[in-house]
């Protein structure tokens, strides 16, 4: 398993109702449109923009495994 295949399994995991993929470079979504982003960080700022829903629950996830873990 590569660096690629885990940030994929969890932008995946985080954005079930997205299909992500990476190739030649270039990072991809495709839900109720078609994000496209040379960088990883960029992909998640699109799906950010995309689809808020969706990235305020990662947040909330995030930050409540983060206060679990403290």
């Amino acid at each position: 398993m590569t660096p690629v295949d885990v940030l994929l399994s969890i932008l995946r995991e985080l954005f079930p109702q997205w299909d992500i993929w990476h190739e030649r470079g270039v990072w991809r979504a495709a839900g109720f449109v078609l994000v496209s982003a040379s960088s990883v960080d960029g992909l998640v700022e699109h799906l950010a923009g995309a689809d808020p829903d969706a990235f305020g629950e990662v947040a909330r996830r995030l930050a409540k495994g983060a206060r679990g873990a403290a």
